[in-house]
């Protein structure tokens, strides 16, 4: 005797021939319904949902330029309209920067500006901190008052001054190494 371990066509082991049959004739009307609603057909005909967009142009505009410009500025300005731009410590000769204002050691003056009775410096390679520590000594040292002074260590620092006939701001920012200052001056 032969013992055959396939598994008819019409038996099951989970259910009977009929609830197998159902569950098959479920999953295949559900598969038709999704392939319907994917845009595709299963054996139905008539026309596809189409959009009508109005108010749409239909060609492309003309009287558009057709080549690009061939002179090109090769160089930066190095003004302003009404002031000067400077690099360095040429920075601190700006046209409001009273002579001698005191620089924090080991400061780099990267740039500044200045246009009517405002100048700007800008400086690098200072802690906020540090320039905090600084300037609360040297600004009365070299004969200017200290109008404000806020701080989050390590983080920010903002002190207000007047003195040798300007009013100025110093903001200081930074984490890790990219500190920056700026010091505003305004002729009052």
């Amino acid at each position: 005797m032969k013992s055959d371990s396939r598994v008819g066509a019409c038996e099951s082991p989970v259910g009977s021939g009929p609830s197998r049959l159902a569950a098959a004739a479920a999953g295949g009307g559900l598969m038709l319904l999704l392939v319907a609603g994917c845009g595709g057909s299963a054996g139905t005909t008539g026309a596809s949902p189409s959009a009508t967009i109005s108010g749409l142009p239909t060609s492309l505009p003309s009287g558009l330029p057709t080549s690009l410009p061939t002179s090109l500025p090769t160089s930066l300005p190095t003004s302003l309209p009404g002031g000067q731009v400077a690099t360095g410590n040429d920075a601190l000769k700006g046209a409001n920067v009273p002579a001698g204002f005191p620089i924090p050691p080991g400061a780099k003056v990267e740039n500044g500006a200045s246009s009517g009775n405002k100048s700007t410096v800008t400086l690098s390679g200072v802690s906020d901190s540090a320039v905090a520590t600084f300037y609360r000594q040297a600004l009365p040292a070299a004969g200017y008052t200290i109008t404000s002074d806020n701080q989050i260590a390590g983080l920010a620092t903002a002190i207000g001054f007047k003195g040798h006939g300007v009013t100025g701001d110093i903001g200081a920012a930074g984490i890790g190494s990219t500190n920056r200052t700026v010091i505003t001056f305004s002729k009052q």
